[in-house]
């Protein structure tokens, strides 16, 4: 059987298909290969640090306390919000361990319930909270308790700062080192159901902003 040669038409028809095909199995790999980006940009996890989220999207995180929702070290000009609660059992006539409650890059701020009362069998309980600068440096420090009057100072580096609440009353810290500031706000209460028995609690919130 002879075999006719194409026309003109049907090579040039032919060339076209065969371009047309090409191109879309390369939009299509091009297509893959890109499907999990935005415009153009990739997306990281939530538990990426700042330096791998760099130029790329953050998706929300999967679990823990911030489900659904993107951690505050991705939004500038938006200060970090951390809550803090302790319960602390007095023990008779002793001075209880300093429980760590909140801490930032400034430093750690701790509480111990003590028993005021020396007499063996009657608890009355205190609190002594300890703010411990870790910065590297000195910071601007003030704190007040309640609606007294402030105590203002320059905090160094390791310094160790303390105070006692013998009620039950409100506690502010204002820390400053360059652009940053630490406010932490809180609150003691002070339990005693009967003299035998004694309890503290505190309860606040802090702040980074920068």
């Amino acid at each position: 059987m002879r075999i006719s040669r194409p026309s003109p038409g049907t090579v040039i028809a032919t060339i076209a298909l065969v371009m047309a095909t090409t191109g879309t199995a390369v939009a299509a790999v091009d297509f893959a290969r890109n499907s999990g980006q935005v415009d153009g940009i990739s997306a990281v996890p939530a538990s990426s640090s700042n330096s791998r989220a760099k130029g790329n999207l953050v998706a929300t995180a999967r679990g823990g306390s911030n489900v659904g929702q993107i951690p505050n070290k991705f939004l500038a000009d938006v200060g970090e919000l951390t809550n803090f609660a302790a319960p602390f059992a007095v023990e008779d006539n002793a001075n209880g361990a300093n429980v760590p409650l909140s801490t930032s890059g400034f430093g750690r701020l701790e509480a111990s319930c003590q028993d005021s009362n020396q007499n063996r069998g009657v608890e009355d309980p205190r609190t002594v909270l300890t703010f411990t600068n870790t910065s590297g440096g000195a910071m601007n420090f003030a704190r007040h308790v309640g609606n007294n009057d402030p105590a203002i100072a320059l905090l160094q580096n390791g310094t160790v700062n303390s105070f006692t609440i013998g009620g039950s009353n409100t506690f502010t810290y204002h820390l400053q080192q360059n652009n940053v500031h630490v406010i932490i706000e809180g609150a003691v209460r002070q339990d005693r159901p009967d003299p035998a028995n004694g309890a503290c609690l505190v309860w606040g919130t802090s702040q980074v902003s920068r």
